[in-house]
């Protein structure tokens, strides 16, 4: 029964989405958003399963650990090039300005979620199979960490200590 509610969820969000899609579309060509501009989309995304999931907090872990799951490939990506494109720009003063833009807008999303995200923890917290599935889920993370980067080694930038941590 959950399952096919899941599956039906995915499918009205699915279907938006498509919409959405297709109304932005017909009015013309979109401008590309820039890499932080979609990293701040994605936490306005994990905001909303969020704000669902209070209600229902097993399967918002489980939608959160979809999401991250089809999604952090592309949020990583963002990350790196936003840092990248800060990076690239050899005025000091510029480079500083296009640093707080991306500060600003990766906090906006995250702040306006501050409230809704807490209630989703709180009642996460309340729900012991909720819990039981968070926990699993960062449990097997932090060993698929320790098992590639090693065990308290901090990577740094040195390629060295890459390399020592992967043997």
């Amino acid at each position: 029964m959950a399952r096919s509610s899941t599956w039906m969820l995915f499918g009205v969000a699915l279907a938006g989405a498509v919409a959405v899609r297709t109304v932005a579309c017909a009015g013309g060509d979109r401008p590309k958003l820039e890499p932080d501009q979609r990293l701040a989309v994605h936490a306005q995304h994990l905001c909303a399963i969020a704000k669902a999931g209070i209600a229902q907090p097993r399967t918002g872990v489980v939608r959160m650990l979809r999401y991250h799951g089809d999604h952090a490939p592309d949020m990583a990506a963002a990350l790196a090039e936003t840092l990248v494109l800060i990076e690239r720009i050899p005025d000091d003063r510029a480079h500083d300005a296009r640093a707080r833009v991306a500060r600003d807008r990766l906090r906006a999303p995250v702040v306006a979620c501050e409230e809704p995200w807490q209630r989703f923890v709180d009642a996460v917290g309340k729900d012991p199979e909720a819990a039981a599935i968070l926990e699993r889920a960062t449990t097997r993370l932090g060993r698929t960490f320790e098992i590639v980067f090693g065990h308290g080694q901090a990577l740094g930038l040195d390629p060295r200590g890459w390399l020592a941590a992967l043997e």
